[in-house]
């Protein structure tokens, strides 16, 4: 490394530790690993959520229908698994209950606890499973486990909620006669029921929260709630709308009803995320289950289709995104909800692979919070085998060329064609930008296109990360920042090469704990073996200048003693850092 003041280390050990680094290559990246079930609905990415409520869903003509047998009778299975195949949605959530906690199956546990009114006759669930799934749907079921706000005085004395009142403002709150290990018995006895009923045959569990302040551990057990499932089905992915806490479940859902971001109806609006999202197509909070004869869908289908896709690029948590409604009682649906679901199924359904059972691409990574609006192009997934990265084109360029930098993870495509018919698209690439050319016009809403991964040669994305409580820079080749609990996310630096290719060296990072600082250099013995310890390659670097390349300097904060790794000489703020020297150039 060409820097002024440069340490000697011990060659022996130098020796060794080069020879290792070159064995290993690149500095390793954490990986997850996935249990529990969590893998399969990392690929979800389109869903369905559906109430169905004795009490709040209305008939065809506005209706409500209190009676839940008649509710339940009402259902119409078939019908309703035709509709959602007609709007080619993977998977579907569905009430198993809600207000007032009804099962709509015939509950035996509901009778042992003297509660006849909390059950259906018909086994409106188990049919609605079976017709369901024999259309390639994915169900998970809705359930709230701290319903006992609404029941009557006297199963409330039953089932341990209490008669008291509630505390001040929190309706949702028992009150001072609250018997938590009763009703903790009570809800466990109905989630084993449950599960041993249709564990088996569903994908998992919503599980409501049911307090804004993020607090229902008060109320509820949940490690022994989570046990009672997972001891029928260890791989039931339990899903909660989050507000601030998991309690152990699996996965937070962002939930809206026309508030906050999606107010407005233009999705272009609407940032991706990183978590699923729910939103109610109607827009208002009675929109989750059936409720009005009149009114209209608040968002126009290209907003739907559009977002869809977005989230696709952005939902690594799994689940994408669930557009809310509930079907009337004995059938159909609001004015213009299956229209519009049903446009968007058309245009998903030609770009099926591209959209449903993808991951959100490590080529071409969107940053969780970024709206279509703010892209330069658009976003991209990839195949869970990572044999396949989509495009999705959603802001097209002037003419009939995407120029796109280099993939952040190394990928060397060969060959791209359009993902609805297979036409092929003229693919180029030089030494820091792939090009694409489609033989005829931009799609409006969004031009998929198909790249072939032939391998992983090619140079990875060098990130830069920070950590404001130790003031350190992390260098890194992992876009997560290895440690996102305590490193944000700063940017990209530059390419480095994986393997050593003619005129490289390789570039290495080690660690000072004692300073909080991470040093990068080109030295296997980190300059100073009395202060840093080897932590690993990170990949490597031109040693001179090359067409296509920048150099990528090493700065010094003799106030912190610590170091920052740049492609500005001037160190981005002069007066904090001094310049060390340039460490090779890296592809720009």
């Amino acid at each position: 490394m060409r820097l002024a003041g440069r340490r000697k280390s011990t060659g022996l050990f130098v020796t060794l530790v080069l020879l290792t680094a070159l064995l290993v290559g690149p500095f390793p990246t954490q990986r997850a690993h996935a249990d529990d079930g969590l893998t399969d609905v990392l690929d979800h990415k389109y869903g369905l959520f559906v109430h169905y409520v004795p009490g709040r869903t209305v008939t065809p003509g506005g209706v409500v229908v209190h009676d839940s047998n008649a509710l339940a009778n009402a259902f119409d299975a078939n019908g309703f698994a035709d509709d959602l195949a007609a709007t080619k949605v993977q998977y579907v959530v569905f009430t198993a209950w809600h207000a007032g906690m009804v099962a709509l199956y015939p509950s035996r546990r509901m009778l042992d606890w003297d509660l006849p009114g909390h059950r259906v006759d018909r086994d409106l669930i188990g049919d609605m499973i079976t017709a369901v799934k024999a259309k390639g749907i994915r169900v998970y079921l809705y359930t709230h486990p701290r319903d006992g706000m609404e029941f009557t005085a006297a199963d409330r004395r039953k089932t341990g909620w209490g008669t008291q009142p509630h505390p001040p403002g929190q309706p949702w709150n028992p009150g001072a006669d609250f018997d938590r290990p009763r009703w903790n018995t009570f809800v466990n006895d109905v989630y084993q029921e449950l599960m041993q009923r249709y564990g088996a045959r569903i994908d998992g569990l919503f599980m409501d929260e049911g307090s804004p302040a993020g607090d229902s551990q008060t109320v509820l057990d949940y490690p022994r709630l989570r046990t009672t499932i997972k001891a029928v089905n260890p791989r039931a992915v339990l899903i909660q709308n989050d507000y601030g806490n998991l309690y152990g479940l699996d996965k937070g859902m962002k939930e809206y009803f026309g508030q906050n971001e999606f107010a407005q109806p233009d999705g272009d609006l609407w940032p991706g995320y990183a978590k699923p999202v729910t939103a109610t197509l109607r827009a208002t909070e009675t929109s989750w289950w059936a409720s009005e004869t009149g009114g209209w869908v608040k968002y126009p289908p290209r907003s739907l289709f559009r977002y869809t896709v977005l989230q696709a690029g952005t939902n690594t948590d799994g689940g994408g995104t669930a557009w809310a409604a509930g079907p009337y009682a004995g059938g159909g649906w609001e004015p213009g909800v299956m229209p519009a679901l049903r446009q968007v199924g058309a245009w998903i359904d030609p770009i099926a692979r591209s959209v449903l059972d993808t991951r959100p691409s490590t080529s071409y990574p969107t940053k969780p919070g970024t709206r279509i609006t703010d892209l330069p192009w658009g976003v991209a997934t990839r195949s869970p085998d990572d044999r396949a990265e989509y495009l999705h084109v959603l802001n097209p360029p002037a003419g009939r060329t995407l120029v796109l930098p280099l993939p952040r993870d190394g990928k060397v495509f060969s060959a791209a064609s359009l993902v609805k018919d297979g036409t092929p698209v003229a693919l180029g690439r030089d030494a820091n930008r792939v090009t694409l050319t489609i033989p005829g016009f931009w799609d409006a809403n969004d031009t998929a296109i198909e790249l072939t991964v032939a391998d992983r040669s090619g140079p990875v994305a060098l990130y830069r990360c920070f950590n404001p409580a130790t003031q350190d820079h992390l260098v890194t080749t992992e876009a997560g920042c290895e440690d996102p609990s305590r490193y944000h996310f700063e940017g990209p630096l530059g390419y480095v090469h994986r393997d050593r290719v003619p005129g490289t060296v390789p570039l290495y990072r080690c660690y000072s704990p004692a300073a909080n600082d991470h040093l990068v250099t080109t030295e296997a013995g980190c300059e100073d073996l009395s202060r840093y310890t080897f932590e690993g390659p990170l990949g490597h670097v031109h040693h001179d200048p090359t067409a296509g390349t920048v150099p990528l300097y090493r700065c010094f904060n003799p106030a912190t003693r610590q170091h920052l790794v740049t492609t500005d000489s001037r160190c981005e703020d002069p007066s904090r850092y001094s310049l060390e020297g340039a460490l090779g150039h890296i592809v720009n």
